[in-house]
């Protein structure tokens, strides 16, 4: 069972300065609520109990939601603008107690993705998608059996490419604890590391057997998954034209059919016929 989720919202959202100098990107409004919100009403509706926020710029917003909201545990990083998101979920990860889902604060998703990785039986599994031409893509690099070897913005890093990076991924704590070891680490050498890339070092680490095997981290790609991270200016005007609405129609189409699991409506089988 997951009960906890972690959101990573440190960031200063430098390419939308305009927008987020006096305001973390999780509060861009979307649909008339922040998208963090979004993120967080989706989270309790999928079963999480707990949501670990690490904060950074702008920390006093996330204060103020957290009076709002039941569940918040907020960590700050006091060092956010000289340090990578993955100083960030090393404080964090200090607060969770088992498996937990890490998502990205500045993100828009069809809440599918969750329940796609709470349900997948391994332990770790970061979710992945189809092409967008979404621009600023992170592409992953997987073996034979869709393990994750590595992740780059430059596809030439790559040997090969099976998805792009959404923002959300499944963590045992085991694994939460070996991403912050190396961190610490390479802290003097890697002082601004992405999360990103302390996974899959990890995921590497097992593949290779210098780490348990069931550290390895396992990609569960949706072709077509409807989600958007939002970084400039460009992102934000295809969040709000082109892929929210995707998302409030595959979400609303779902509803629609659980009600129809749950209600369903009288037979339409006529007594002659049955």
């Amino acid at each position: 069972m997951i009960r906890q989720a972690i959101i990573m919202a440190a960031g200063m959202g430098l390419r939308l300065e305009g927008r987020t100098a006096e305001m973390p990107k999780g509060f861009l409004e979307i649909g008339g609520l922040s998208i963090v919100e979004w993120s967080i009403k989706k989270l309790f509706a999928a079963g999480i109990e707990e949501i670990i926020i690490g904060t950074g710029h702008c920390a006093e917003w996330y204060a103020r939601l957290a009076r709002r909201y039941a569940g918040l545990n907020l960590v700050h990083n006091e060092s956010y603008a000289s340090t990578g998101s993955m100083n960030t979920l090393a404080r964090c990860a200090g607060k969770a107690e088992g498996p937990a889902l890490i998502l990205e604060s500045d993100l828009i998703y069809d809440d599918i993705g969750l329940f796609a990785l709470i349900n997948d039986p391994r332990p770790n599994v970061i979710l992945a998608s189809g092409k967008t031409n979404s621009g600023d893509e992170v592409y992953l690099e997987a073996d034979g059996d869709l393990r994750l070897l590595g992740n780059s913005k430059r596809k030439d890093d790559l040997g090969s490419i099976c998805g792009e990076l959404v923002g959300i991924t499944k963590l045992d704590k085991k694994v939460l604890d070996a991403m912050a070891a190396f961190q610490s680490a390479h802290s003097a050498d890697q002082p601004r590391m992405d999360y990103e890339a302390a996974m899959s070092a990890v995921s590497r680490d097992a593949l290779g057997g210098k780490l348990p095997a069931d550290y390895a981290i396992a990609i569960r790609k949706i072709e077509h998954y409807a989600w958007q991270e939002i970084d400039d200016e460009s992102h934000y005007t295809r969040a709000r034209e082109q892929v929210y609405p995707r998302i409030t129609e595959n979400e609303s189409l779902g509803t629609v059919r659980r009600e129809a699991l749950l209600n369903p409506g009288p037979s339409t089988t006529t007594e002659e016929g049955s």
